[in-house]
């Protein structure tokens, strides 16, 4: 398995470092808030033509860079610590940027949502990647050892630094080991050689450093250059050895760039959770101060902050578009479970970006029928191990949506048993396993409240 994310994707996040003045520049802490801010975001263009670059000389030069084209582009965001999956793997991280990626699992190549894990305090530490495969129970896990110094600060033209760390990947499914990349061991060294105006296509002017990396264990060098509002260019050298003045041949692909970075479209004013009137159900509030090609808001819930969200059924709300205007929302979730919910917004941008809030708690009183579940719950199958066939038994609290499926130990789904509305109560779902292979299986339920994965054993 290896993350298809580019490296150039998590480079161009921290490329964003750079100047106001076309002579000495120095870099620090300061710069990298607004830079890291959450709700910022990076819109990498990925040039899959260009073959050769002008690199400029060393001291002060420019760059003329307006020719580059637009062939894709890969989304960074910076969101919230708490909404992110995989703290715990990068103790330590005070940012994470959330991207879309390809993971190959198996003989396929899935995508997958992908969170990068960085530590600022003193340089800028890349501690490594968590990922989630769309489709699958399975999830990568790519790390950094010791953490990947990827700028030193401060640091201004003539500064150079080291980071020398084994970069190791690997897949778990429901936690348990699944498959693994061999490590790579990178020793890479940087130094800040050339200032000056760099211009990007649409002719913005923008001025910036330049970076060289070269990687002593891969051979590479590449060229990253750096602009203060988030401009930047990456690319690498298709001759390592060669000269790293003028016009140099670069590798196709390898080229990226982004013209600045992009502030949250959206700013939430307040958003609140609370308990209805008479203790049935939940009301959601929320305002903003102004509003950027906001195509609208769903709710999602979970039963654990850190846990899987789920959207409420029904709860889409148009937004404004665009509007300086301060705007009142409001969502009424009368489905809410007995107990502690959590919730937050999924706002979509008219271009289809997608940004979330940070999760409000909330409790619910209220006692359930005798034949009713207090909360959301999921027996062991019986018989297990089995053969052909087992039942699943499962609690609801209240009516809600239900998806059970059963997946492989790839982390693929074989079956579906339940997709739709259900009542509340305690409900027997038959899984008739005929047609499969003996061996491990996992079956997993999802509510809009609730989310919770068994291990099943076919034998035959």
């Amino acid at each position: 398995m290896r993350m298809q994310t580019r490296v150039f994707a998590v480079s161009g996040l921290l490329a964003c470092l750079a100047a106001t003045a076309p002579g000495q520049i120095t870099i620090t802490s300061t710069d990298l808030d607004s830079i890291f801010a959450v709700g910022h975001s990076l819109a990498n263009k990925i040039d899959k033509v260009t073959s050769t670059l002008n690199v400029g000389h060393h001291g002060s030069t420019s760059w003329d860079f307006s020719a580059l084209r637009n062939d894709s582009s890969q989304t960074l965001t910076s969101v919230a610590l708490g909404t992110a999956p995989f703290n715990s793997w990068f103790t330590g991280a005070t940012h994470v940027f959330q991207t879309n990626v390809s993971v190959n699992l198996g003989s396929s190549t899935l995508p997958a949502v992908a969170y990068i894990y960085f530590q600022l305090s003193g340089n800028v530490l890349n501690l490594g990647i968590g990922a989630t495969v769309t489709g699958t129970l399975a999830t990568a896990h790519s790390w950094n050892a010791p953490a990947d110094t990827f700028y030193a600060l401060p640091s201004t033209y003539g500064t150079t630094w080291g980071s020398t760390y084994l970069d190791t990947t690997d897949v778990l499914l429901s936690g348990t080991f699944l498959l693994a990349e061999p490590s790579s061991r990178h020793r890479n060294s940087f130094v800040i050689d050339a200032y000056g105006p760099m211009t990007l296509p649409g002719g913005s002017v923008h001025s910036a450093l330049r970076l060289k990396k070269s990687d002593a264990v891969s051979g590479s060098v590449s060229y990253i250059f750096l602009a203060k509002d988030g401009a930047t260019v990456q690319a690498t050298s298709a001759n390592p050895t060669g000269p790293d003045t003028g016009s140099i041949g670069v590798v196709p692909v390898s080229v990226s760039w982004n013209l600045n970075v992009i502030a949250l479209p959206i700013q939430i004013a307040s958003f609140n959770a609370v308990a209805a009137a008479g203790g049935k159900g939940v009301l959601l509030t929320w305002t903003t101060k102004s509003e950027i090609n906001n195509y609208g808001f769903e709710v999602q819930r979970s039963a654990e902050a850190e846990g899987e969200f789920t959207t409420v059924s029904g709860s889409f709300i148009p937004g404004h578009g665009t509007t300086i205007v301060p705007q009142s929302y409001s969502f009424d979730d009368p489905g809410a479970p007995a107990g502690i919910s959590y919730y937050r917004l999924k706002q979509t941008d008219l271009d289809g970006a997608v940004h979330y809030t940070d999760p409000a708690g909330v409790t619910v009183a209220g006692g359930a029928a005798p034949n009713v579940p207090s909360a959301f719950h999921i027996d062991q199958n019986f018989p297990n191990p089995f053969n052909p066939s087992t039942t699943i038994r499962y609690g609801l609290p209240v009516r809600t949506n239900v998806t059970l499926s059963v997946y492989n130990a790839l982390g693929q789904r074989v079956a579906t048993l339940i997709n739709g509305q259900q009542d509340a109560g305690i409900h027997d779902a038959r899984f008739d396993a005929s047609a499969l292979a003996s061996g491990v299986y996992f079956c997993r339920i999802q509510t809009p409240g609730f989310v919770r994965t068994l291990k099943i054993d076919l034998v035959k």
